[in-house]
C-alpha cells in the first residue's frame, strides 16, 4: 500500500465510493427485493403470496356447485347503459357488492342463454371449469365498472346549488328542505335575478302567450327530464304530465335514439310506434354496416359481437 502512487490512490478512492454511493442509492431496492420474497409483496401486506388480494370465488365446483357460504349471488339487471343486459351481482356478508359479472339466463349477456327451467347450481357449473367460451356469461367493460359509480367518492348523495357564475364550477350542498323550499317558491336564487318557481308557473288556464296559443298554458314552461329508469320513470311521468300538467316531459329516448327509430318508423310506415330491424345474424350472408362498428357498438352489442364473431365462422 505505502508503494501506491497518488494517481493510484485516486482510482482506489473513487471505486471505494463509488460502491458506497451505489449501495447507498440501491439500498430500497434491496429492501423491497428481500421484503418481496419474505411477504410476498414489497408493499402492503396482501391476503395470499401468490394471489394478492384477488377475490375469494363465488363458489367450488369440483364434484358440483358449492356456494360460497360468504357470498350471495343476485341476479339483476344492468343500468350502465340503456341496453338493460342482465347481470349478476356478487355481494359479500356485509352487503357491499364486490363484482359484476354476466347473468346466464338473460338473452342479452349469453348469445345462446340458459334456460329459465334450468336450476340455479347446474347454470353456475356451465360457468365452470372448462366448459369452454360458449357457455361464459359475461358483463362489459362500462357494466362491470358500476361497482365504480356505486362506491365513488364523487358520487352525489345530496341535492347541490351553483353558488357562482355560471360555468365556473363552484357549488354548495343543500337540504332537500331547502331544495322543495326554492323550487317551489323561486326567488333571487342565484344573485342574478328572480327565477319564478313551481307555484308561480303552475298556471293552466293562463297561455304562455296570447299571441300564440300553440305554446298552451303557462303550466308548459315546466320541463322535466331524465336519463334512466331507474325506478324513476313512472313517477317523474305522473308528477309532470298528471300532476303539475305540463306537456314537456322528456324521457331518455328522446335525444338518444329517437332518430334512429324515427328513420325505421319512417321506412316501416309506423311513426307511431317506431318499430327497428335488428341483423339476422344466424342467417345473414352479407353485411353492410354505415356509422356502426358491430363488434364495439349496437344494442346490445355483447351478444351483437357474439353472434357477428360466429356467423364469420360459418362456412
Amino acid at each position: 500500500m505505502a508503494n501506491l502512487t497518488r494517481r493510484q490512490w485516486l482510482k482506489v478512492g473513487l471505486a471505494v465510493g463509488g460502491m458506497v454511493t451505489f449501495g447507498l442509492s440501491y439500498r430500497d431496492v434491496a429492501k423491497r427485493a428481500i421484503d418481496g420474497l419474505l411477504n410476498g409483496t414489497s408493499g402492503k401486506v396482501t391476503r395470499d403470496r401468490i394471489f394478492g388480494n384477488a377475490l375469494i370465488p363465488e363458489a367450488q365446483a369440483q364434484t358440483h356447485w358449492q356456494q360460497n357460504p360468504q357470498q350471495t349471488i343476485a341476479m339483476t339487471q344492468c343500468f350502465g347503459c340503456w341496453t338493460q343486459c342482465g347481470i349478476r351481482a356478487r355481494v359479500n356478508a356485509d352487503g357491499k357488492v364486490i363484482r359484476i359479472a354476466g347473468n346466464p339466463y338473460h338473452p342479452l349477456s349469453q348469445e345462446h342463454p340458459i334456460d329459465s327451467s334450468v336450476p340455479f347450481s347446474e347454470a353456475m357449473e356451465q360457468l365452470a371449469g372448462e366448459s369452454g367460451l360458449d357457455a361464459r356469461s359475461t358483463a362489459c367493460a362500462r357494466g362491470a365498472t358500476l361497482l365504480e359509480s356505486l362506491y365513488s367518492p364523487l358520487r352525489l348523495l345530496e341535492p347541490m346549488k351553483r353558488v357562482g357564475k355560471r360555468g365556473e364550477g363552484k357549488w354548495q350542498r343543500i337540504s332537500f328542505e331547502q331544495l322543495i323550499e326554492e323550487v317551489v317558491e323561486g326567488g333571487d336564487l342565484f344573485g342574478e335575478g328572480h327565477v319564478d318557481g313551481l307555484r308561480a308557473i303552475h298556471a293552466p288556464d293562463t297561455p304562455i302567450d296570447a299571441k300564440h296559443p300553440s305554446f298552451g298554458p303557462k303550466t308548459n314552461q315546466l320541463l322535466v327530464t331524465n336519463t334512466s329508469d331507474e325506478g324513476r320513470d313512472a313517477f317523474l311521468r305522473r308528477f309532470a304530465l298528471n300532476s303539475f300538467g305540463s306537456k314537456n316531459f322528456g324521457a331518455h329516448g328522446a335525444y338518444c335514439g329517437l332518430a334512429y327509430r324515427a328513420g325505421s318508423g319512417a321506412l316501416m310506415g309506423d311513426l307511431d310506434k317506431n318499430p327497428h330491424v335488428k341483423p339476422d345474424w344466424e342467417n345473414v350472408e352479407f353485411a353492410l354496416f354505415m356509422g356502426t362498428s358491430p363488434a364495439q357498438s349496437g344494442n346490445p352489442f355483447k351478444r351483437q359481437a357474439r353472434q357477428l364473431a360466429s356467423a364469420r365462422l360459418r362456412e
